[in-house]
This record gives structure tokens, sequence and C-alpha cells, in this order.
């Protein structure tokens, strides 16, 4: 007769289940109290105790979220259930025996800061925990709930960062309930969820002791991905002008018409409105300088997508044919001097042998400014601290013939293992090339669990003499300094945000 699939916490006892690759799932598992009525927008409290055995079988419902996001029709990223009462996390353990002290990996979600949750298929741990680590998917609030600064109600704008906070805290409580080693947590997060591990990073104050968690992986996100405490207060007016309310009156409005408010006053195509805020006390003012100054001893490893922003274009025709004009002024919104900036592009990419059609410069400059400029900075920062190692995925999504690229998102389902559900397939490229996909998934949630273990991906670390870059799905396993003449570019800029 098998062991009952139980686990005992301080709040109460989980009956888990039994999912694929012989791994045991504690899914929906409260780690705050819900946060409802007088608790909207306030910080997370703690988790409320039960009696008897709590069912762990599915997961808590997803932060309430807006409109579909622009890679809807690259993946399925989807949360169909959607709840303010949402702080829950699903663990995923390959053994339930409290002095096995594995390796932990907690994840945080991508989605703009606006969608993601514990649901989405393409983020099921069980694959990557049978390799040998427990595996934490964490759930925070998203959007209004989670992002507005509205000082009458006490909202900071960073109750996101603040849940996910709460939420490590339960993994150094609770985590060897489920046979992991609280003393070597290592977080990893994509996108929006990369962003906050950074910010996490540049939070942290020495004099506060030791982090809870010894490394950190960035999938396609750092640390400019913030709002200044102008931005925040000039969403937070948009919402109340629409809503024609005060912000007093917030927590009374039903859940419902808060979230039209934020598709309406607030849309996604009008920009990225909801981010962790720079305030001075959760995230420093300038995080950028702080993590160049003083980053905590965490080793990390960062990376990004060779296409980025292939997810977020997709098949429009009307990025086909990009004027000259286009370029320039989308340059222009990040560099001083647009014209240097496009013809070294152009240059630097001809001299490797890429394409330099409009097209193809915008997403490079996109890609670069947005996202790997400054995960390469804070690889830079971080490898004379604890250690840096750095990737790029250059594996390309065959979707409409390939012009999407080695995308935004490509990389999670491979890390996770879940290439070949339904939601991502034709995404990953698993229904055209199994046999490609299924390796190159391989190769990289084994060096993200090795990593996780011990510290070591299987390359040579990061330095600022060599750069060295591991390249997933490209057609040499490692680079020295790829792209260094375009992101040398951004480097003066990082710092005068």
């Amino acid at each position: 007769m098998s062991a009952p699939l139980l686990a005992t916490t301080s709040t109460g006892r989980l009956r888990g289940c039994a999912v694929a690759h012989h791994v045991t799932a504690f899914l929906g598992i409260p780690y705050a109290a819900p946060p409802l009525g007088p608790r909207r927008f306030a910080p997370p409290s703690a988790p409320e105790s039960w009696e008897g055995v709590r069912p762990a079988d599915r997961h808590g419902p997803a932060p309430i979220q807006g409109a579909p996001a622009p890679g809807r029709f690259l993946a399925d990223l989807s949360s169909p259930e959607q709840s303010e009462d949402c702080l829950y996390l699903s663990v995923w353990t390959p053994d339930r025996d409290a002095a096995a002290r594995l390796p932990v990996m907690v994840w945080f979600y991508g989605g703009a800061f606006v969608a993601g949750s514990t649901q989405v298929p393409a983020y099921d741990g069980a694959r990557l925990a049978s390799a040998g680590v427990v595996v934490v998917s964490v759930n925070y609030r998203l959007g209004i709930f989670g992002w507005l600064r509205a000082g009458e109600l006490g909202a900071d704008g960073n109750q996101g960062l603040a849940d996910q906070s709460a939420a490590l805290a339960w993994v150094q409580r609770e985590i060897s309930a489920f046979g992991g080693d609280p003393d070597n947590v290592t977080l990893f997060g994509e996108s929006a969820g990369a962003a906050s591990i950074a910010l996490h990073l540049a939070a942290h104050r020495p004099s506060s002791g030791s982090a809870p968690y010894r490394r950190a992986v960035l999938q396609s996100g750092s640390f400019n991905l913030v709002s200044s405490i102008a931005e925040a207060e000039d969403t937070a007016g948009r919402v109340l002008r629409h809503l024609g309310v005060s912000a007093a009156t917030l927590r009374e409005l039903p859940t419902a018409a808060l979230r039209a408010a934020q598709d309406e006053a607030t849309p996604r195509s009008g920009g990225v409105f909801y981010r962790p805020v720079a305030d001075g006390d959760r995230v420093p003012v300038d995080p950028a300088a702080t993590l160049a100054r003083q980053g905590p001893p965490v080793a990390v490893l960062c990376g990004t997508n060779r296409h980025e922003m292939g997810f977020f274009w997709g098949r429009e025709e009307r990025f086909d044919t990009l004027e000259d004009a286009f370029v320039l002024a989308l340059a222009a919104r990040w560099h001083h001097d647009p014209e240097a900036l496009v013809a070294t592009y152009r240059s630097a990419r001809a001299g490797r042998g890429e394409p330099v059609d409009n097209r193809a410069v915008a997403v490079a400059i996109g890609t670069d400014w947005t996202f790997r400029a400054a995960s390469m900075a804070l690889a830079g920062w971080q490898a004379g601290r604890a250690g840096a190692h750095a990737y790029r995925l250059d594996w390309c999504s065959p979707l409409y013939d390939g012009l999407v690229g080695a995308a935004h998102v490509l990389d999670v389902p491979l890390v996770f293992g879940t290439f070949d559900h339904h939601t991502v397939a034709q995404f990953s490229g698993f229904d055209r090339h199994p046999d490609e996909v299924t390796a190159l998934s391989a190769a990289m949630a084994a060096a993200w669990v090795a990593f996780a273990t011990h510290g070591d991906p299987g390359w040579a670390p990061y330095d600022l003499e060599q750069r060295t870059t591991r390249i997933f799905g490209g057609t040499s396993p490692t680079e020295v300094n790829p792209e260094g003449i375009e992101l040398a570019l951004w480097e003066p800029l990082l710092l005068r945000r």
C-alpha cells in the first residue's frame, strides 16, 4: 500500500496528488490571507490555519487580469479561473521526505505585470521537478490590484512585490516539509517575473542579513522594467478620472468595475501602465545605480531570446514593410543619436551576415533596449560578487514561416519541459521538429537545474573581459561577447535613466 500524499505545514495538513514523472504535486496552497475587503491593495497578511486535511489537488484561482496579451496568437497563456482571492502557490516535489533537502526553484511568471498564474499549463513544474528539485510556482497580484499606487489606501504600488516576498517567507518556513532545502533556494522568472527578481536583488539591504535565496535566474527581464512615482501616480489618476471616484472609494467597488477600468483607462495598447514602483522604500529610486554599486552576494544566470520583439509584433503585416523613418523613430525613443545607433546596428549585423532589413533592425533594437542590455549589465555587475553566467536562446519558432524568430516567452516551455503541451506545441516547434525541440529543452532544463543545485550550469562564467555566453539552439555552443558592438551603445544609458 502506497504512503498517503500528505505534507504538514505550520497552518495545517495537505493532501497532494501524484502527477507525471513520479512527482507529487501540492497545488493551491495559501501562503497569505485572501486580499479581500479591507485587505484589497494592502500588503499580504499571514495565512489562516485550517482543521483536518486540506485537498491540494488543484491550483488556486488566478489573479484578476485584463485583456489578452499581444502574443495570444502564438501561445495560449490564459488563466480561465480568476479571483481577487489569489494568493496561492503550488509545489512539485520528487521526494516528500523532509530529510531529502533538495534544491528549491521558485518561479515568478511573466505577463507584463497584468497577466499570468500558476494555472498556465506551460508553467507546470512536474517535468522540471523530476530532475531532482522542488519547484514552487507563485501567484501574485496583477494590474490595478498589484501595482496601483494610492496614498489614501496605503497602497505603495508594489503590492505584487510584497506578495512575492510573503511567498519567499513561506518557502523558508515550510519547504522542508516537501523535501526542499530552505538554504538552497533559487529564484527563476521570465519577463515581469525576471524584472521582479532584479528588483528584489536591488532592494536587499546588507543589514537585513542574507537573502532568502542563494541564486537567481532572470529570463528576458531586468531592473529597467520599473515605474517612477510620477508615472505610477499618473496611472492612478487615469483610473480615478475614468471611474469618477476618489481613491478612498476603490476598496468598495466591485471587482468587475476595477477590471473594466483597467482595460478602458489604461489599455495594453497604450503602454505598460502597471509595474513595480521605484518608491525609495521597497524599490530603490534608481535600481540600476543600486545594483551597480552594491548588489547582494547572489549568483545569477541572465539571458534573453534573440528576437524578443517577435512575440509582440507577431504576424502583423504592417511590420513587414517598415519605412526608414519608423526605425529611426523607434531608436529615438531610447537613444540620443538614433541615426548613429541604426547605422551601427546595420553595420554590425552585416558584418555577421545577419539580415539588415528594417524589420530585422527594429526587432534587434527593441530587443536590446527592452530586454538584453539591462540583463547583461546585471550579469556584469554580479560577476564580481557571487558570480554570473549568461545565455541567449537562438532557436526560432517555425510559426509564420519563422517570422517571429526566437521570440519572447519561447524559452519558458523549453525550460519547464512543457514544449509538447497543445497550448504551446506549435510555438515551440515541437509539432514540426519534435526531436530537436526535445533535445534543446533537455539541455536548457539540465542547465537550470545544475545552476540551482551547485551554481554551475555547465559553461564558463560571465565576466567583463570575455562575456562568454551560452547559445541555445544556435550554430555554436558558446560565443565571446555576442552582439558586443550593439550592446556597448546602451551601457552608458542604463545608469542615466
